[in-house]
């Protein structure tokens, strides 16, 4: 494949293999597979995308390559990312973690948080991510450093996102969980409330000060909630009884429910058709919840610890995956490619048709916001952005895939051949 000129501006690209969930009704098959499309671009946007036809010279062949739109990370840690070298935890589990990073955070300089998260965003461009919702810990009324510092750190191309992650007790206080709902929503669309929902700190009245406030201050919610595989966990089954009865007019994330896997099919079912539909969106955090759940030294876990996926793509609830930490004492490993996390899917969660049908868990912004998408990605009128993976094809993707071609706006932004698959420079 003879590649662009970095930075080039394209007029297209000819002969690309797109997911069949992103093609509109009746495309065209040969062999059962959806053929390639030509898809041209006009001032940065798309203008057109239809079946490949040989002999346009004004367009880049990619010879078959397999493309996605932009990539979407749904949750990340950038605070804590990075950090696993000074800090790793004396014992397996979720609560060794979260205690291990509290005693980090005395290194939580401005220049630290820079350096750490500086470097995560510039791995997740040049994977191809074009959206990161990182999780900013928070345990004051004031805004915590790490979301001043991150506030403004955005690669080009890239639409940074923060949640303020505080422990659910924090709201047991009515006042001051309205205080970190206005600090929030004082910071701009791209801000979220959340919340660390545990059977550890179970509060339902805090609970409700939180939907309340977050309500008062037109936010959407992102919630870290029962990531643990207790059977009675509480937190998803309360919201569910809660958006039965009453109103929500924002959207709402739901990230871990790794306790749906552990109740009774019955409880499972029950809370799924509420978030369906109320459309919560469903994250799933493969990686993380491998190493955490069900963790104890020298033993080999008995359960995977991941939420209920297809069951909540059966019930029609938005599902995304999402990388969780990265390099610290929650998870060892990453590399903010989604990629990664959707091949650790594949086998933790028995995927099938992965980048057909599949593939849309790391690329569906309208899961992750919410907002209505009246158009399929790549549609005429929508961001020329896609990513490439030369060399790889259906049956083999997303293993075999490190090669990279990221195009903003038209533009070829990043590049990762097979003699630069370790490097992260654009």
């Amino acid at each position: 494949m003879n590649i662009p000129t970095p930075a080039a501006t394209l007029n297209g690209i000819a002969n690309v293999r797109l997911p069949a969930w992103l093609l509109p009704d009746g495309w065209p098959l040969q062999a059962g597979e959806p053929v390639t499309a030509d898809v041209r671009f006009d001032a940065g946007k798309i203008a057109s995308m239809t079946p490949y036809q040989p002999e346009q010279d004004d367009l880049w062949n990619a010879h078959g390559a397999l493309a996605l739109p932009g990539l979407v990370e749904p949750h990340a840690h950038l605070d804590k990312t990075f950090t696993l070298a000074r800090s790793r935890p004396s014992k397996p589990g979720l609560l060794a973690a979260i205690e291990t990073l509290h005693q980090d955070r005395q290194h939580w300089t401005a220049a630290d948080i820079r350096q750490r998260a500086g470097k995560a965003l510039s791995w997740a461009a040049a994977n191809g991510v074009t959206r990161l919702r990182t999780h900013i810990d928070w345990f004051d009324v004031e805004p915590p450093q790490a979301w001043l510092e991150l506030s403004g750190m955005a690669q080009p191309g890239v639409t940074l996102e923060r949640v303020a992650l505080a422990p659910l007790s924090f709201f047991a206080d009515a006042e001051a969980a309205d205080r970190i709902a206005r600090a929030v929503a004082q910071n701009g669309k791209d801000c979220l409330l959340g919340g660390f929902i545990h059977s550890s700190n179970w509060d339902p009245a805090a609970m409700t000060h939180l939907m309340h406030s977050a309500a008062r201050w037109q936010l959407n919610l992102d919630l870290h909630i029962d990531e643990e595989l207790s059977p009675v966990a509480h937190g998803l089954s309360w919201l569910a009884d809660y958006l039965s009865e009453s109103t929500f007019s924002g959207h709402i994330c739901c990230s871990h429910g790794c306790a749906l896997a552990s109740g009774s099919e019955q409880q499972a079912q029950e809370i799924l058709s509420v978030l369906a539909a109320q459309r919560v969106t469903l994250i799933a955090l493969p990686m993380t919840n491998l190493l955490l759940q069900d963790a104890v030294t020298s033993r080999t876990p008995r359960q995977r610890g991941i939420t209920l996926l297809k069951e909540a793509q059966a019930a029609g609830i938005p599902m995304l995956l999402g990388c969780d930490n990265v390099q610290d004492a929650f998870c060892p490993a990453g590399s903010y490619d989604p990629l990664d996390t959707l091949s650790c899917a594949l086998f933790a969660l028995q995927l099938e048709n992965v980048f057909d049908q599949q593939s849309r868990l790391i690329c569906d912004v309208g899961a992750l916001t919410g907002e209505a998408q009246n158009v399929l990605p790549l549609a005429p009128g929508s961001d020329a952005t896609l990513v490439l993976f030369p060399g790889s094809d259906s049956l083999t993707w997303p293993l075999h895939s490190a090669a990279r071609l990221v195009i903003h706006h038209g533009r070829l932004t990043h590049q990762r051949t097979w003699n630069q698959e370790l490097s992260h420079e654009s």
